[in-house]
Formats: structure tokens, C-alpha cells, sequence
């Protein structure tokens, strides 16, 4: 295969990470009592995390009742209008309590990462691929690539996180972000995730490459999260069961 992919794309969730419902649960812990440090009353009193926890929630069902995920609002929108909910103020700068928000839990708490993915990415470190991260979070694309440089050893070109686009996959908004940020032809990207819906058929209609990673469906654990298989057999897209197959296709060896 010759090689026509300069960038690798990789999706975050059940790719590069993973996580457990008792992961996500404690790290929603330590980002409540974080917020909850930031904020205070009109009064000056102080505001609970689980007062937190409930207005994120009524905050959520607002937005899943206009057919928007929290994972397309700015962190900084979330908390500030969590804050309004509360008739709130910030007690600090609002940037750092913003900031708190978006890696709060992820030091503490954090995924699981994929060796395979650790593995992958230092490989394209030392030949000089760069690669991005294209992900549906309700967190930065800062604080994402904070961890994964921190924590996998990664070097990252860019983390595009839809709350910073305001866009999930398989939005095409997101895959032209990246296309942007990258700097080259959405042709020359290969973006590997999996699913099949957002990452395949949404870096398709972007214009990149795409491949399946089956890899870690075995760690499924969200019922909304489904094994998706293509309803009509594609036999130009690769289905990955290792991220070592990735670099066969990027034409490296």
C-alpha cells in the first residue's frame, strides 16, 4: 500500500482509554467538590457537591430535551450555567474554576490507557507521524491532552474535543476541525475508533481515511455504547483487533 497518510487521528473512549462506571463515578466526585470550592452563595454560603450533581443533572435533561448533548457545550458555558442555576458566584477567577473542571478526577481517578495506544503513538513519535485525538467529551481538549502527555507519555499534534467545537461525532464539524488544525488534506488523515457510525462513517464524510478498532469492545460497559458492525460489508475498511495493524496502513512498513 503506498503511503498517502501523513496524520493518524485516533478516537479517545475505548481506543486510546478506557474507564469502568466506578472510574467515572469517582471522578465526577472529585470534580463536584472541586466546583464546589469555586462557587459561593450571594450570602457567602457554601454550596454542597451534591447540590452540584443535581443541577448538572436537571442542566443535562434541559439540553437532551433540545436534542443537545452537554458533551457539545463549552466547559466554560457548563459551569457557568450551572453557577446561574445555583444563583451562584464564583468565589475565584471563573478560568479556575473552570480549569478545575475540565481535569478535575482525571489525576486521581484517571482511565485505564490502552498499552497498545501508548505503544502506537510513541512508535509515530519517533518516525515523525503526528498524531490527534478526535473526541466526544464533556471535558477540554487542554485537559485531555494534559493527561494523555502527562500520564500515557504521549506526544500529541492536537486534541479536538467536542465540547470545544461545539459538535460530536459524527458531526462533520469535528472532523473539519481537525482537518484545520492538522493542516493538511482531510485525504491524508486516517482516523481510527470504534464506531462504526462516528468513526468510520464520520471520517469518511470528512473526506479522511478510516479504519474499525474492535479491540477493546470487550470493555463495554455503557448499554448506549453498542458493538456496531457495518449494515453492508465495506471491504475498503479495515476492522482492527490491534492497534500494531495501524502502521501497515499509515505505509511505515
Amino acid at each position: 500500500m503506498p503511503a498517502r497518510y501523513r496524520v493518524l487521528s485516533l478516537d479517545l473512549h475505548d481506543t486510546v482509554v478506557w474507564d469502568t462506571p466506578a472510574i467515572v463515578e469517582a471522578q465526577y466526585e472529585v470534580r463536584w467538590a472541586l466546583l464546589a470550592q469555586e462557587l459561593r452563595r450571594s450570602n457567602g454560603n457554601q454550596i454542597l457537591p451534591e447540590e452540584l450533581r443535581r443541577i448538572r443533572e436537571i442542566f443535562s435533561a434541559e439540553l437532551g430535551n433540545q436534542g443537545r448533548p452537554v458533551e457539545t457545550v463549552p466547559v466554560a458555558a457548563q459551569v457557568d450555567q450551572i453557577r446561574q442555576l445555583l444563583g451562584a458566584q464564583y468565589a475565584v477567577f471563573a478560568g479556575q474554576a473552570v480549569q478545575r473542571f475540565a481535569e478535575g478526577g482525571l489525576k486521581e481517578h484517571p482511565p485505564v490507557l490502552n498499552p497498545e495506544a501508548q505503544s502506537l503513538v510513541h512508535h509515530l513519535n519517533d518516525v515523525g507521524v503526528p498524531v490527534v485525538i478526535i473526541t466526544d467529551t464533556s471535558r477540554s481538549g487542554s485537559a485531555w491532552r494534559s493527561f494523555l502527555e502527562g500520564a500515557g507519555g504521549m506526544r500529541l499534534a492536537d486534541v479536538i474535543a467536542s465540547t470545544d467545537v461545539g459538535a460530536c461525532k459524527p458531526d462533520p464539524r469535528i472532523f473539519a476541525e481537525a482537518t484545520r488544525r492538522a493542516n493538511v488534506p482531510a485525504s491524508e488523515i486516517l482516523h481510527v475508533g470504534d464506531s462504526w457510525k462516528r468513526d468510520v462513517e464520520g471520517a469518511r464524510a470528512g473526506g479522511m481515511g478510516a479504519a474499525l478498532y474492535r479491540g477493546l469492545w470487550e470493555r463495554y460497559w455503557d448499554p448506549a455504547n453498542q458493538r456496531e458492525k457495518p449494515s453492508v460489508v465495506d471491504p475498503s475498511i479495515p476492522c482492527l483487533d490491534h492497534l500494531s495493524e495501524v502502521p501497515n496502513l499509515l505505509g511505515l512498513t
